[in-house]
């Protein structure tokens, strides 16, 4: 018989959620999903600590083995007739020392976003290993729809699933 016990304000739909050392980090999408949402962190009594930019449909969200780092897939979802198809992305935030001071001085010079626009001219070479590039007009970048994120123990590696696209990027972190 859970009952609820308090709320916690949010700015948008809550995607995915990730707890560590006492730091609670939110992944946001926007009111318009073709949009970048955001990384909301707060503490354990649900004060917001800070805010930074994520890529557009930020899903997944984890917290790096040593928490140092956040990281979340941004699923980049084409709106239903295509017109707009934002790229799908990885938005790595550096917590500093990943203590509650450092992570409620964050702000959005602590971001990176990892983009696959390198990928965009190696369409055949993908296609001819398996990878799935299907929607109309699509770059790589525009096709490819980061879902899950899982981290190497050492914390040097990300391994993202990209699940509509039967394939898995590695990204060094």
């Amino acid at each position: 018989n859970p009952t609820k016990i308090a709320a916690v304000e949010q700015p948008g739909s809550v995607n995915s959620v990730a707890v560590k050392n006492g730091i609670v980090a939110t992944a946001v999408e926007n009111e318009d999903v073709t949009l970048p949402g955001s990384i909301v962190f707060h503490d354990t009594d649900g004060n917001v600590l800070s805010t930074v930019t994520a890529g557009v449909l930020p899903d997944n969200i984890v917290f790096s083995p040593d928490g140092l780092k956040v990281l979340t897939a941004n699923e980049g979802q084409p709106n239903d007739d295509y017109t707009v198809d934002p790229e799908g992305s990885v938005t790595i935030v550096d917590l500093g020392d990943g203590s509650i001071a450092s992570v409620s001085a964050l702000t959005d010079d602590n971001v990176t976003q990892v983009t696959f626009e390198g990928l965009n001219d190696k369409l055949y070479s993908l296609l001819n290993k398996g990878v799935r590039i299907f929607g109309p007009g699509a770059t790589v970048a525009q096709d490819l729809e980061p879902e899950y994120i899982a981290m190497s123990a050492d914390s040097a590696y990300a391994f993202v699933s990209l699940q509509e696209n039967n394939a898995i990027a590695v990204i060094d972190c």
